[in-house]
């Protein structure tokens, strides 16, 4: 079997997580270079000789000159995504690059106008899309089972264990309403089969007043109208106490589907002296790892068989498009206009 040679930039949480499965659960690619900073040298130094990988750099522009290599995979930080994108593209290799794809649309529109210009495959990170639920939701509604969809409700929240940590990172990876709900905007366009119109937006920093010195939010609220008539709404937070928690809704005018409107962890329920307890979601790894998966095989078959993916920078522009939206409506807190 031919193998695609990949490279990977950013060995952080999720990095990680697609370093391993390229590594050892998607059979048709071979993992053949890894790319972190030089503070990270010795973590990855390790994953070089216990994964038997042949490349170890520090340097982007060094991996992607390595001839053999065919495709690359950008999870670094949203504020390298730009150079990185375009770096890969010009080098003439497939990408995948984690959303969102850039920190504003200017540097959006220039990636995704470099990727149009170019003949290979260049994709983004919704993985959402990849996961079976989502799917199944997508091709039942395109189905006609629920009639018109009007109506788009997407809860996004992170528990609240993590949110000093979501602070520090935040400068990097923008506000969020662009680095999290970046998710449902994609969702939206996607099951409502339409483009934002306009949007107004709430929230607060309201437990981590830390987030209020970049007009950020810990808790933060949206409603957004559509082109052809439907809406969106919108919460994305990082205080959930219970864990980690997304929801979404879709309401048509012959009726609704939900997935996943009860974050449990399994199908236990618990009857102690607490009441009866069901163990939730602990982390977005745990709810996405299959999605994560899958979104990776599909790049690398899509690389294999020269066949484009459905995702496109577009879907990468638009998404962050309107989460610039979002956050101006947010902090100006007047109806924007797209």
């Amino acid at each position: 079997m031919k193998k695609v040679k990949v490279g990977i930039v950013g060995l952080g949480e999720l990095g990680s997580v697609h370093a391993n499965n390229l590594r050892f659960k998607i059979p048709n690619a071979e993992l053949i270079a890894i790319c972190g900073v030089p503070a990270e040298k010795e973590k990855l130094e390790k994953l070089k000789a216990e994964w038997d990988i042949p490349y170890c750099f520090y340097d982007f522009a060094e991996m992607i000159k390595l001839p053999e290599l065919e495709a690359v995979v950008i999870s670094s930080s949203t504020a390298a995504h730009h150079e990185h994108a375009l770096a890969a593209i010009q080098a003439g290799k497939h990408v995948f690059i984690e959303k969102p794809t850039g920190l504003n649309e200017q540097e959006c529109m220039e990636i995704e106008q470099a990727a149009a210009a170019s003949d290979k495959i260049f994709t983004v990170g919704f993985m959402r899309r990849h996961d079976p639920s989502y799917a199944e939701a997508k091709r039942r509604i395109d189905a006609g089972e629920i009639g018109t969809p009007i109506l788009f409700r997407g809860y996004s929240l992170d528990p609240e264990w993590v949110a000093e940590y979501l602070a520090k990172r935040a400068a990097k990876n923008g506000c969020w309403f662009i680095d999290m709900t970046v998710h449902d905007y994609d969702l939206a366009r996607w099951f409502l089969g339409s483009e934002a119109e306009t949007v107004y937006a709430l929230g607060g920093a309201y437990a981590y007043p830390v987030f209020a010195e970049t007009n950020d939010v810990d808790n933060g609220y949206a409603l957004m109208k559509f082109k052809n008539g439907a809406c969106a709404f919108y919460y994305s937070g990082r205080t959930a106490a219970h864990g980690s928690h997304v929801e979404t809704e879709i309401v048509g005018t012959k009726g609704m589907i939900r997935i996943c409107d009860e974050p449990r962890r399994d199908r236990i329920k618990a009857y102690t002296k607490d009441g009866i307890v069901e163990k939730c979601l602990n982390l977005y790894l745990e709810r996405w790892g299959e999605a994560y998966y899958l979104e990776m095989q599909h790049f690398i078959d899509a690389v294999e068989q020269g066949t484009q993916l459905e995702i496109t920078a577009h879907d990468g522009t638009m998404a962050t498009k309107m989460g610039m939206l979002t956050q101006e409506s947010y902090v100006s807190g007047e109806l924007k206009k797209f």
